[in-house]
Order: structure tokens, then sequence, then C-alpha cells
């Protein structure tokens, strides 16, 4: 072997150890190497190839109903009329509704129906998830009669509550009323919103409960008792560790809450059909009233495209306030 060859071998056993100390002191260092980074990238595309087909059903499910309501607000059209045919009136839909006097009685019952029930959950939740993050005997047992309301169909809830929890008869109120020599109170005709937020509250708070009750056990027991040590009390542990620690699980509960109930349906529908007159009736039921009971489809899709931009600037507000208000926390 000549002196070039040696030089040569010994230049590329020099070059393998350099690439082999690169790659120790990037794993010693947690620093990524170019293959791992090619490795990741090639990840990361086949990852996005993989969820393409998903993306696109999701989209196609959720986005063509939407343009077909979109497409139908700015039609006149009566489903008992079919002689009128279905006329364009650009729109004219979208005046109609924001000039009726009932468009604000209803969004008002909106409004005070989804806030009210979210505050009511949100506080009940947060107490039965404290509760419940204790060991006592029963607990399991407790649990699951706590969680149960979740699980029964929003008319079913709709029924139990107006006639025998409510009824001014035959209901368990009139009777705790009649003990006492009190007359009863008609909670359907005489405070119908009351009665819906009762019903829908009485479902989504185990919700609440279940969500905010998952936050509390994911909470590092180190930082409890750092400070306990500190000399914190149970009430500033819970402002400043519990209540940042949950914000992203509070920001998942009212999210989704505000979602369904915005679109309470079943419960109004049972309870108190929407009345007396518009006491009762909130944005969804009110598309209800248009398609099926009045038959304006085109009337009914421009309330359902101003309910979407409504929701979507209700999200938007709540998500933007809760993220200045806390920082970084929910970023």
């Amino acid at each position: 072997m000549n002196t070039e060859t040696i030089r040569v071998h010994a230049e590329s056993s020099r070059q393998a150890d350099q690439s082999q100390n690169r790659k120790r002191t990037a794993a010693k260092r947690g620093t990524p190497t170019l293959t791992d980074r090619n490795k990741r990238n090639k990840q990361d595309k086949l990852a996005k190839r993989l969820m393409l087909p998903g993306i696109i059903v999701t989209a196609v499910i959720t986005q063509i109903p939407f343009l077909g309501t979109l497409f139908y607000s700015f039609f006149n059209w009566n489903i008992m009329r079919p002689d009128l045919g279905m006329r364009f009136n650009g729109i004219g839909n979208f005046v109609t509704i924001l000039e009726a006097p009932e468009f604000y009685t209803v969004l008002e019952n909106t409004v005070i129906l989804t806030v009210a029930s979210l505050l009511i959950c949100l506080v009940l939740g947060m107490f039965l998830a404290l509760l419940l993050n204790r060991d006592f005997f029963g607990k399991g047992f407790l649990r699951t009669l706590i969680i149960s309301p979740f699980f029964i169909m929003p008319a079913v809830s709709g029924v139990l509550w107006k006639n025998m929890i409510f009824n001014p008869m035959f209901g368990l109120l009139a009777w705790m009323f009649k003990s006492v020599g009190l007359p009863p109170v008609d909670l359907a005709a005489n405070h119908p919103l009351s009665l819906v937020i009762y019903i829908v509250t009485w479902e989504w708070t185990p919700f609440f409960m279940l969500v905010l009750l998952a936050g509390l056990q994911s909470v590092p027991g180190e930082i409890i008792e750092s400070s306990m040590l500190d000399g914190a009390t149970r009430v500033q542990q819970f402002f400043h560790i519990i209540i940042p620690h949950l914000m992203r699980y509070i920001e998942v509960a009212v999210f989704l809450g505000l979602v369904f109930i915005l679109s309470t349906f079943g419960e109004i529908y049972v309870a108190t059909q929407g009345g007396p007159g518009y006491a009762s009736t909130n944005l969804s039921y009110y598309v209800f009233r248009e398609q099926i009971q009045n038959s304006q489809y085109g009337l009914a899709s421009a309330i359902a495209v101003i309910i979407v931009i409504l929701s979507v600037a209700c999200m938007t507000l709540l998500f933007r306030t809760l993220r200045k208000q806390f920082g970084g926390t929910l970023a």
C-alpha cells in the first residue's frame, strides 16, 4: 500500500469519526441532525397526506349544507305555494328579519339562555369537580348519578322537568309548595325561559364537571405541596395554581357548551313550544317556526346564516378576551 492510499484511508476514517462525533454531540444536546430533520419532514408530509381525506370529507359534510343554506337565503320560497316558485330576493330576507321586532326578542332570549346556562354550568361543574377530586366512600356511585343527566335525550329531559317537576297540578314542586301552604307556580306559563335554563343547566353541568375533573386530576402534586410549604392557603392555591392550570379545560368546556347550548331545540319544543308568544324562543327554534310552521324556507335560511355569523363572532370575542386576560396560558 503506497503513501497516497494510506492518506486517503486516514482521511476517510477521520471524516467518519467526525460524523459520528457530531451525531453523538447532537444526541447529547437534543439538537436534530440533518438526517433527523429529513426524516421528520418526511413524516410530516406523510401525516398531512394521511389527514387529507379526512379534511376533504369534513369540509364536504360541513360546508356543502352551509353553502346550500346561504343560497336559499337569497330567495323567497314558500313551500306551501309551489305556484310562486323560488324568486330571487337579494338581501331582502335579511332586511325583513332585522326589521321584525320579534327577532330582537328572540336574540335577547338566546343571549340570556346561553350566558346564564354557561355561567351556571361552569360554577356548578367546578364545584362538583372539586368535590369528586377528593377520596370518600361512595365516590364512584355519586359520580355515576351526577353524570347520568348528560346521557338523557333533550326531549325526555323536557318532558321530565315539565310534567314531573314543574307541573302546577301534580308536579313535585307543586306538592312542595302545597305542603307549606303556598300556591303552586306555573313556571312554563309565567317564566318559560327560566324553565328552559333549568333543563339545559341540568343536562350540561355533568359535561362541565367531567372536563374540569380531568383538568384537576392533571394538576402536578409537587406544585401543590410546594405552595403549602410556602404557606399558601386553599383559596390562594385555587386562584393562583388551579385556575390557571384549568384554563385550557375551561376553554374546551365553554367552547363545546356554547356550540351546543346555542342550538338548543328539543327542550324548548317539548317544554314550552317557544311561547307564550316568543317568550322562550331562541334562534334555533325561530328557524323551526319560520321553516316548518310558516313554510318560509328563504327566511329560515337567512336566520340560519345569521346564527352562524353570530356564533363565530361570539366565540372569537370570547376566546380573544380569555387569551388577553390570561396571556400565554392559553396560547
